[in-house]
């Protein structure tokens, strides 16, 4: 069974103060580089973690408001000098139509209800705004769920975040429940068919190619 919000936001509150380095810098960049070159305006990053999006974001002149539910995880966004709230993703404290852009990295397949938080998403975003997410994809979550049970009893996890959560998204599930919320103007793509920082070029090769389908996640835009 899939662990609840409340039992996540202890997980994450257990591993903020090292979260920067247990997870894969090269996965990071390259969501990164998605989000970044799609956000507009102002922007409200969901499930922030510890900010590796929300930091770029206003190295770009965005303004940007973060959120967790993890009260440790604010707190390392805050030492960044991230403007950060500690929220549930499916009840955001924020009014109707006050982002141009909400951003979500990772975040959806944690929750009890991410029919909610899209909800929420749309309520926030202004008319026309931009909703980004990413998601690891369902179609080769298995794989990398198996390369963790062989590697874990040698103690190697520096290059992934090890979690309780195995339940992920396939390209069509995330189009549907975005859809299913009243967005519009989906589009998704798939990287990281490589996920190793030696593979990058190859890696903007393969996911021209039908092979994009062996990427590692899934990532969406849409309009309110």
């Amino acid at each position: 069974m899939k662990p609840g919000n409340s039992e996540i936001k202890k997980v994450f509150d257990s591993v903020a103060n090292q979260y920067d380095s247990i997870t894969s810098s090269y996965a990071i960049r390259r969501r990164v580089e998605f989000f970044v070159s799609r956000s507009e305006g102002k922007c409200l990053d969901v499930g922030a973690g510890t900010g590796a999006i929300s930091k770029v974001l206003l190295e770009k002149g965005h303004k940007v408001i973060a959120t967790d539910i993890s009260v440790n995880m604010v707190e390392e966004m805050k030492k960044k000098s991230i403007e950060a709230v500690v929220c549930d993703a499916e009840q955001l404290p924020f009014p109707d139509a006050s982002f141009d852009t909400v951003v979500s990295s990772e975040m959806l397949y944690y929750l009890d209800n991410p029919d909610k938080f899209l909800k929420e998403a749309r309520r926030v975003l202004k008319p026309g705004g931009t909703l980004l997410l990413s998601s690891a994809n369902k179609r080769v979550a298995w794989f990398y769920d198996w390369l963790r049970a062989v590697l874990r009893p040698f103690g190697i996890g520096g290059t992934y975040f090890d979690d309780p959560v195995h339940m992920f998204f396939s390209e069509k599930e995330l189009h549907k429940i975005v859809e299913n919320a009243g967005f519009r103007n989906i589009k998704t793509k798939k990287i990281l068919v490589l996920p190793i920082l030696f593979f990058d070029r190859a890696n903007k090769i393969l996911e021209r190619t039908p092979l994009r389908h062996a990427g590692a996640f899934v990532l969406l835009s849409a309009r309110r």
